[in-house]
């Protein structure tokens, strides 16, 4: 017979939640014998996904099916998007989230989990060098955490009064994450406000290129809203030199927001936390912990130096909900969600049960595997590295033996990663850097070793011949 599926927590469904934990670790630790993906076409996959008119009244088949057809995260050979496989720990810690279902905008709803978040965050300043006075709360990601950075910097920005009949911009590398210009698009700003400067060689921002747009809006009817830096690029992994941007940021007094949802996470490592330096400086920073703390999505952070302005961007007449006597205690009250999951607590409950060094472990060892496949290509005959990686990205691209144009080597590249995408063995994706469509890396899997990236350039090798 099989379980009823009802809502309360009785024998049966206890009976059907230990086997769901059973099949989940059953599958993660068999993962090698899957495929990274079991390639299937949409209308295939649509076909499957069905709901029949009569329900199975067992949910494990539909699980199963779920686990077979799913992008496996978990596998040694996935090297794709900045999506992790995270933390057995943090997982539960979903489970545990989900059942208590805390709504953490109101801090009546939620207050120990109100306070827990106020935890984490002080952690996370911390990182950074955040003194007293910062703030922050968790968002979804690194897309929110844009946006929510940058509407602290207009509150920032309207409070000064010579700014009242001026045109609003934002500068951003060239490289800058596409929320960037979508965050602008969400506060009424036009694709002209904001301002691409070009990178230099390694991929950063380029300082004089900078210091030139930034000049150039001097006497102007535009005014620079905020400079929005990178640590940790989507493309290259690059990170833009935050003290020169902040003497820049400071010269032209305006606001320095850091994009570090990838990025941040190297302030655990004191091999790594070079790559960050400067970051203090920022006035807000974006951190995804649902990147490099390797914790199940969604997990973001918005952080900002003074909370004024965080505050300012977000105020709001609800007394419904929010109430003076405990205005610092409502979360809410620093973002734009009102129903607002306990996300912190899966950070928390790591850090209270293991402390720092899983982090950092996993963090140096994506690292320095990253790094062996660099080498591996610079000791090829026919791949070609198109940069050097900082962290844990990495793009390169089969060149091959002869000559062959730049258009033959673009379609190339992008045959080659279609067709190990649908071959199973690997998972990698593409870009296009500097004008050249190339092949990209994101090592997310602190099991990812050498025998993985051997496997993955001999496949592409073998894909390139066949």
């Amino acid at each position: 017979m099989h379980p009823k599926i009802i809502p309360s927590f009785d024998s049966e469904a206890r009976t059907v939640a230990h086997r769901v934990v059973d099949l989940l670790f059953d599958h993660v630790s068999r993962i090698t014998e899957r495929p990274v993906l079991r390639w299937q076409t949409a209308e295939e996959l649509r076909e499957l996904a069905r709901i029949g008119d009569a329900a199975s009244n067992d949910p494990l088949p539909s699980i199963g099916q779920l686990l077979d057809y799913s992008l496996q995260l978990h596998h040694p050979s996935y090297m794709g998007h900045q999506v992790c496989p995270p933390f057995p720990l943090a997982v539960l810690a979903d489970l545990v989230i989900s059942t208590l279902n805390q709504s953490t905008a109101v801090w009546e709803m939620s207050p120990f989990a109100t306070m827990i978040e106020k935890e984490v965050v002080g952690w996370l300043n911390a990182q950074i060098g955040f003194q007293s006075g910062s703030t922050g709360t968790m968002v979804s990601g690194g897309s929110a955490a844009n946006l929510t950075g940058l509407l602290a910097a207009r509150a920032r920005w309207r409070s000064d009064s010579h700014q009242q009949a001026a045109r609003p911009v934002i500068l951003c590398s060239a490289d800058a994450h596409y929320s960037i210009a979508r965050a602008a698009a969400i506060m009424g700003m036009g694709p002209d406000d904001v301002i691409k400067v070009d990178t230099d060689e390694r991929h950063r921002m380029d300082l004089a290129a900078l210091d030139d747009s930034l000049a150039a809006l001097e006497d102007t009817d535009r005014s620079v809203m905020a400079i929005v830096a990178t640590s940790g690029s989507t493309a290259t992994g690059a990170f833009d030199r935050l003290g020169d941007i902040a003497g820049l940021r400071d010269r032209y007094r305006t606001w320095l927001h850091v994009d570090a949802a990838h990025g941040a996470s190297v302030l655990l490592s004191p091999s790594l936390r070079r790559l960050a330096a400067g970051i203090e400086h920022a006035d807000s920073v974006a951190w995804d912990p649902h990147k490099m703390l390797w914790m199940p999505l969604s997990l973001g952070a918005i952080l900002v130096r003074n909370s004024e302005w965080l505050r300012r961007a977000f105020s709001a007449d609800a007394p419904y909900l929010f109430d003076a006597e405990r205005s610092s205690l409502n979360l809410g009250e620093l973002t734009i969600q009102c129903s607002k999951r306990a996300d912190a607590v899966k950070l928390w409950l790591m850090l209270r049960s293991a402390g720092e060094e899983p982090f950092r472990a996993a963090l140096e060892g994506v690292t320095a595997i990253t790094r062996k496949l660099y080498d591996l290509v610079m000791e090829s005959a026919d791949f070609q590295a198109m940069h050097e990686p900082e962290l844990n990205i990495f793009c390169f691209r089969y060149v091959g033996a002869g000559e062959r144009s730049a258009d033959d080597l673009d379609q190339l590249n992008g045959r080659l990663r279609q067709a190990l995408m649908e071959s199973g063995q690997a998972w990698i994706t593409t870009t296009l850097l500097k004008g050249s469509r190339v092949l990209r890396v994101s090592i997310m899997n602190p099991a990812t070793g050498t025998a993985e990236i051997e496997s993955l350039l001999d496949s592409l090798r073998c894909l390139a011949n066949a």
